[in-house]
């Protein structure tokens, strides 16, 4: 009789109503490994379709695939994914996702680096696949280099990946120090990865692509982390905020981190699309956010970088207002509504009077680092867009938030293509009082040529797109060539209704509020815009 090979890894895969792709998921992993010593456990949790027996049926054709039925679902994968972890055989253990893949090997090169490395964890890079443009990107996030990375500290880079997948662990270190995941709030993997990487003893990092996490952002279609218009998903991240202080109460030489993480990172996520949302979702969004940096010690808030302090400070005690102009300032590439005020030579936050203001809202080093990289605080906003005659018509305004402009100032808009950065078409007007402007720019043809690139590193097909920008000429930049600014997005308020086009492209508002260009696809009805 052949003696069973040893278990060495368990991936754990939960899944609700996803029968179609399911198959997709368990059969990566297991090519991810390609031999014996692997099971892949597949918690049904609560499905009501046919999700169940498909599981079922991938267990009956290889005898490494293993199902555990869990009979409810609370709109979480803590609960599945710890029964799972309660379950698991192997030594190692690893997730995917129900809708994602591991690439073929990558698993047992991760388990590798593991071994050799006498660590108790291993990860990789994540790319990310969009289902509606069929673009691969990499995730910055897990941008590693090769070889081993300290427990987690004051500047690593761990704190940036927050995701379970993509890495393979010592399933007795999970056991050993309790690590699960918490139940019945979404972001579950931020506190288990946060407990991960300060438990650990070393961990191994491999500078490849493991792992395709696959994006949907049709809009009613997206995964339910992504369903950030809803304001309780910003009540889960709060949740699994304060569930990561809790673990590390113990660790103030971390806290500092921790803060500048969730300023930085979680509320971003939020913060620039506050403009998009109506006023019961900003007053919620306020109310959570004030609740729990309040709980933050006031030597951390005010040890913060600009613009970060700025927002902190008008998150807990600022009119909402202010406190939403602030969001989109630190998140939205410096947005201003207003010019900054400029007094006995320094730079302000304009919602606050001089009664009012303190060094929280001093923006002057900010404002100099901002000129010195050469760029300015300005940003323009198309309020009315219509095509016409195969012309783009603009109306808006620029705000000035730096007073850079100057009387007599023009204003070029651009048509550029996104990837190449190459200009199809420009047009040149003078600002107006207050900034306003109208400029109508003649557009190629409806039939955008596609971009002349070489072939990009991760193999998908380009996404073609065409941004709207502008520039601000001067008489500097017309005597010296290439002393000009780098161009600038025109924004569009989310609430505008944005003309047809014919040819098959479409005008849309990217996730960051800008215009822009795009082929009409079958699936883009009722997407949100890709960046």
């Amino acid at each position: 009789m052949d003696t069973p090979s040893p278990l060495l890894l368990t991936v754990i895969s939960n899944v609700h109503n996803d029968p179609d792709r399911l198959p997709r998921a368990v059969r990566s992993a297991l090519a991810g490994w390609d031999g014996p010593g692997i099971e892949v456990l597949v918690v049904d949790d609560g499905s009501t379709d046919e999700t169940g027996a498909v599981a079922d049926a991938l267990a009956a054709e290889d005898d490494r695939v293993r199902v555990l039925h869990r009979g409810e679902n609370d709109g979480a994968p803590g609960a599945p994914r710890n029964l799972g972890l309660d379950a698991a055989r192997g030594e190692w253990v690893a997730f995917v996702d129900s809708d994602d893949e591991y690439l073929p090997g990558s698993l047992r090169r991760l388990v590798d680096a593991a071994l050799e490395a006498d660590a108790d964890v291993a990860t990789g890079a994540v790319a990310r696949y969009n289902e509606r443009t069929d673009r691969v990107t990499a995730l910055p996030a897990t941008d590693y280099v090769t070889g081993p990375v300290d427990p987690l500290e004051p500047g690593s880079p761990l704190w940036q990946d927050t995701i379970a997948v993509a890495k393979v662990m010592r399933r007795s270190l999970l056991d050993d120090r309790g690590i699960r995941f918490p139940e019945r709030i979404l972001y579950e993997d931020q506190p288990f990865t946060v407990a991960l990487w300060s438990s650990a003893r070393r961990i191994a990092t491999l500078d490849e692509v493991v792992y395709h996490w696959y994006v949907n952002n049709v809009a009613g279609e997206e995964s339910i982390t992504a369903r950030r218009h809803e304001v309780e998903n910003f009540h889960d991240r709060i949740a699994a905020n304060r569930a990561i202080d809790a673990q590390l109460a113990d660790r103030p030489d971390l806290a500092a981190a921790k803060l500048d993480k969730f300023v930085r990172h979680d509320l971003a996520l939020y913060g620039k699309d506050l403009d998009a949302r109506d006023a019961h979702y900003r007053t919620a969004f306020i109310t959570a956010a004030r609740d729990y940096l309040r709980e933050q010690p006031v030597q951390l808030r005010e040890a913060l970088p600009q613009p970060y302090r700025l927002v902190v400070r008008e998150l807990v005690d600022g009119d909402p207002e202010s406190a939403v102009a602030a969001a989109l300032f630190a998140y939205r590439r410096k947005h201003v509504e207003r010019p900054l005020d400029h007094r006995a030579g320094r730079w302000w936050w304009p919602y606050r009077s001089p009664d009012g203001a303190s060094p929280d809202h001093d923006l002057t080093l900010l404002v100099e680092k901002e000129h010195a990289l050469g760029r300015q605080l300005r940003t323009t906003t198309a309020n009315a867009v219509r095509v016409e005659s195969g012309a783009l018509h603009l109306e808006g305004v620029v705000v000035d938030g730096d007073d850079s402009l100057g009387a007599m100032s023009r204003l070029t808009v651009l048509l550029v293509e996104r990837d190449s950065g190459s200009t199809l078409a420009s047009a040149t007007t003078r600002l107006r009082d207050r900034g306003r402007f109208d400029v109508r720019l003649a557009l190629p043809s409806t039939d955008l040529p596609a971009p002349d690139l070489p072939a990009p590193d991760l193999d998908a097909p380009p996404f073609r797109a065409w941004d709207v920008k502008v520039t601000f000429p001067s008489r500097l930049a017309r005597l010296l060539p290439g002393r000009g600014r780098k161009p600038k997005p025109v924004e569009v308020p989310a609430a505008l209704e944005l003309p047809p086009l014919d040819g098959g492209v479409e005008l849309y508002r990217t996730r960051n509020g800008n215009l822009s260009f795009r082929p009409v696809l079958e699936s883009a009805e009722g997407a949100e815009g890709d960046d």
